[in-house]
C-alpha cells in the first residue's frame, strides 16, 4: 500500500505519498475522537518524569499481557476488507515474542504494505523524546527478498516524516531496531526522497505526535510480521 521506493523516483511514486497522507490524516482523526488519549495534564507530568528519571511511566510495549493497543494500518491480516482499514485486530501470541508475548498479522499478498498503528498512549506531547530513540524488534516469516518501503512513519504538527531504520531482516529471528529521533537518523518529508527534516520540524512533530506506525511487511507475497519490545527512550539511553 505505501509504495515508498528507495529506488530512483519517478513519476508513480506521486500515488503513494497521497495514499500515506490519506492514512495519517485518517489516523489523526481517529485518534482526536479516541476518549483514550491523553489529557494534557497527564502528559505534562509524564513529561516531567521522564525528563527527571529518564524513563517515562507505560510509554513501551512488551506485550507480554496482550495487543496493548496496537492495531493495523495497510493491507495486513485476514480480516481486511478494504484498502485503508484502522484498527484492525492483531493476533496475539504468548509465547512468541523476544521473550515473552509478542503480536502478529498475516499478509495475503494483496500487494502493497502493512504497517503497524501505534496506540494512543506513544502519541500526544513527546518532546521530551527528541534526541532520543525509538526501539523495537521485528520477525518475518518467511525469510526472503525483501521490498523497499519506509519503516517508521511520524505525523504530527501538519508535518509527516518517514526514515530508513537501516538493513531489512533477511532471516526469521529477532531483529532489534534503533532509530533516533533526530535530524542525524535521516528523516525525510512524505517520502524517502523528500527534503530533510530539520530538528526544529523533529521536535514541532515530537510535540504533537497523532501518528507513529512501524512497517510490517518486509517481503513481496504471503508473510507474517511479528512485533514486539517496542520503546521510546530519553537522550543517552537508546542501544
Amino acid at each position: 500500500m505505501f509504495r515508498i521506493h528507495r529506488t530512483t523516483p519517478s513519476r508513480r511514486k506521486a500515488k503513494p505519498v497521497l495514499l500515506i497522507s490519506l492514512i495519517a490524516l485518517i489516523a489523526v482523526w481517529a485518534y482526536a475522537c479516541d476518549g483514550t488519549a491523553p489529557t494534557e495534564s497527564a502528559v505534562v507530568a509524564a513529561d516531567a518524569t521522564f525528563k527527571s528519571q529518564g524513563k517515562r511511566p507505560r510509554l513501551s510495549s512488551t506485550f507480554d499481557k496482550g495487543a496493548d493497543g496496537w492495531t493495523i494500518a495497510g493491507d495486513g491480516d485476514d480480516a481486511m476488507t478494504g484498502w485503508w482499514p484502522l484498527s484492525l485486530q492483531p493476533s496475539y501470541d504468548p509465547a512468541g515474542g523476544n521473550p515473552g508475548g509478542a503480536v502478529y498479522a498475516v499478509d495475503r499478498g494483496r500487494g502493497g504494505a502493512w504497517f503497524w498503528h501505534a496506540p494512543p498512549k506513544f502519541l500526544g506531547n513527546r518532546r521530551g523524546a527528541h534526541r532520543g530513540t525509538l526501539e523495537f524488534d521485528i520477525r518475518i516469516e518467511p525469510a526472503g527478498p525483501t521490498n523497499n518501503y519506509a519503516d517508521v512513519v511520524l505525523a504530527g504538527a501538519g508535518l509527516t516524516l518517514m526514515v530508513d531504520a537501516g538493513p531489512e531482516p533477511t532471516t526469521t529471528q529477532w531483529t532489534h531496531y534503533s532509530v533516533r529521533l533526530d535530524a542525524g537518523a535521516g528523516w525525510r518529508h512524505r517520502d524517502l526522497w523528500g527534503p530533510r527534516a530539520t530538528e526544529e520540524e523533529i521536535r514541532a512533530v515530537l510535540k504533537d505526535l497523532t501518528v507513529l506506525l512501524i512497517r510490517g511487511e518486509f517481503i513481496t507475497g504471503d508473510d507474517t510480521g511479528y512485533l514486539d519490545n517496542v520503546r521510546i527512550l530519553p537522550p543517552g539511553k537508546g542501544t
